[in-house]
C-alpha cells in the first residue's frame, strides 16, 4: 500500500516527535543525577565542616569516631600533612579496644593538650608500678622515640582510617563556613534563575 505525502509527513513528524521527547527525558535524567551528586557532596562537606568547628582539637567526634588533622611530617611517608586521620574515639574512664600492641597507630594528647598521631613501639602492662598501662611512641619518619610515656588515660583512639588532603580542606571550609553558606545558597538560586530562564517550551503535538 502506498502511502500518501500527507501520510508520509504526518508519520515523519510524529517519528521526529518520539525522537525528540526520548532525548529530553535521557537529557533531564543525567541533569537531575549530576545536580544530585553535586549538591549531596556540597551538603556533606557542610556538615563535616559544622563538626569540625564545632569541637575541641583534642577530640573532634561523630559517633564512635574522633577526628583530626595531620599537621607535622613526623608520620609523613604513612599520613602526609593535611590528611584527615580518623579513629576509634575512646570516652573518658571508657576501656580502649583491643588491638593497642606494638605496632599500633594511636591519636592521643601530650600533657601540654597538643594532640599526637605515632606508633606504638613498646607497651608497658604497669609502667614504674603505676597500675596504669602506658605506651612509648614514635613517629615513623622520626629518627628516634618519643622523649616521653604516653599513659592509656591520654589515648584518644586507634587510627582506623587516613584521606588526603581533607584535613586541610576541612579546616578551610570551618574557618570559612558563612561565606560556604552563602555561596551554596547563591548557587541554588542561580541554578533556579538559569532553568526557568533556558526551561524549553514542551513540543506541540
Amino acid at each position: 500500500m502506498v502511502k500518501s505525502l500527507v501520510e508520509f509527513n504526518r508519520h515523519y513528524d510524529y517519528t521526529c516527535y518520539l525522537e525528540e521527547t526520548q532525548a529530553a527525558k535521557i537529557q533531564t535524567k543525567g541533569s537531575i543525577i549530576r545536580s544530585t551528586i553535586f549538591y549531596s557532596i556540597l551538603v556533606i562537606a557542610v556538615v563535616f565542616s559544622f563538626i569540625w568547628s564545632g569541637s575541641d582539637d583534642s577530640g573532634k567526634r561523630f559517633g564512635p569516631f574522633a577526628y583530626n588533622t595531620v599537621l607535622t611530617g613526623s608520620m609523613k611517608s604513612v599520613y602526609p600533612q593535611g590528611s584527615l586521620v580518623t579513629s576509634w574515639a575512646v570516652k573518658p574512664g571508657e576501656p580502649l579496644q583491643a588491638g593497642l600492641d606494638k605496632g599500633t597507630d594511636i591519636v592521643f594528647t601530650k600533657e601540654d593538650g597538643t594532640v599526637v598521631v605515632h606508633r606504638i613501639i613498646e607497651v608497658f602492662d604497669n609502667y614504674e608500678d603505676s597500675g596504669q598501662r602506658a605506651f612509648r611512641t614514635q613517629g615513623v619518619d622520626n629518627p628516634f622515640p618519643d622523649n616521653w610515656i604516653t599513659y592509656e588515660g591520654n589515648v584518644i583512639g586507634r587510627v582506623t582510617l587516613h584521606i588526603r588532603y581533607v584535613g586541610n580542606i576541612l579546616a578551610a571550609i570551618s574557618a570559612n563556613i558563612l561565606w560556604v553558606i552563602g555561596g551554596i545558597a547563591l548557587l541554588f538560586a542561580l541554578s533556579a534563575m538559569v532553568k526557568i530562564i533556558f526551561k524549553k517550551e514542551p513540543a506541540k503535538t
